[in-house]
């Protein structure tokens, strides 16, 4: 079991989504490791996204690679006269984590690893994870998701569903009606992440989500 994380832009809800469906596969009975393979805009030794969901969820966490500049990961890697990130190498240090993967995406699905015009949609295709799509709802969020999906489908990432997030100030009815119709045309719609200040309880709400939209069963009743 593996899913990819990514999302409409940086900074839309990726972090409390992974924590979120981390939390709801522990309930589930699984043991899921979250990865960031790469982290960017932070320092050696300061906790970074994957750090941060984990300890929501709790579950184990792995960081494959950080570069400090708060940029795409190929921008980054030049600002340190770093060799910039390989779809192979990644894919080949995911393949040896043992259990179900959680990997959280850096910034927005098309954001560039290195000069041949990789990204983490090539390392999720070759996992054959299946993505969910962090939708921060915001003007301009709508294309933002069409984008994202198309370039899931181009890459040859499947696409498990949409989480709607409420990063900013909670929505009404109609504003979320009028997000969700062109949205729900394309894929299915996973469920929506309320606003709310407090990220464990935003979490736990989260996983209650994640457990109804995935149809998770705890492993111990599971039909054989």
């Amino acid at each position: 079991m593996r899913y990819f994380i990514t999302g409409t832009d940086t900074d839309v809800g990726k972090t409390r989504v992974t924590a979120a469906l981390a939390a709801a596969l522990i309930q589930a009975g699984h043991t899921p490791t979250i990865v960031k393979p790469v982290q960017t805009g932070l320092p050696p030794n300061v906790p970074g996204d994957a750090a941060e969901a984990a300890a929501l969820a709790g579950c184990a966490a792995r960081e494959l690679a950080r570069f400090a500049l708060p940029a795409d990961p190929w921008s980054a890697a030049l600002a340190e006269n770093a060799e910039p990130l390989r779809c192979a190498a990644l894919v080949d240090q995911l393949e040896a984590i043992p259990g179900e993967l959680i990997i959280e995406g850096a910034g927005g699905i098309a954001v560039p690893l290195n000069a041949h015009t990789e990204t983490l949609a090539h390392v999720a295709a070759d996992l054959h994870a299946e993505a969910i799509v962090a939708v921060g709802l915001r003007l301009g969020c709508i294309n933002h998701t069409l984008l994202t999906l198309d370039y899931a489908r181009t890459a040859g990432v499947r696409v498990a569903g949409v989480v709607l997030v409420e990063r900013w100030r909670t929505y009404t009815p109609a504003e979320r009606e009028d997000i969700t119709r062109p949205i729900a045309r394309r894929t299915r719609i996973l469920g929506l992440i309320d606003h709310d200040p407090d990220a464990q309880r935003s979490v736990t709400q989260g996983a209650a989500m994640f457990a109804r939209a995935l149809a998770l069963t705890p492993l111990e009743t599971a039909a054989p």
